[in-house]
């Protein structure tokens, strides 16, 4: 049986994103990131940055692990 992922955060900030992965890949944590350039277009935010809006899922076992690893920086 397949093991449910849950979201852990969103970004429109590529830059973030891409920090967060590096702390996910250092702790061994398992994710998944989903970007969605047509979401992102969307998205009507005075100056907002252009790129991919980005999902990142981790195994719900990991979740907590996954929210320490980030906190502070989210």
């Amino acid at each position: 049986m397949k093991e449910k992922e849950v979201k852990l955060v969103e970004f429109q900030n590529d830059m973030l994103s891409e920090m967060v992965k590096n702390v996910l890949n250092d702790k061994e944590i398992y994710f998944r990131a989903v970007s969605d350039i047509l979401q992102s277009a969307l998205i009507v935010e005075g100056n907002a940055a252009s790129g991919a809006f980005t999902i990142i899922y981790v195994k719900e076992k990991d979740l907590q692990a996954a929210q320490d690893a980030i906190a502070g920086m989210v």
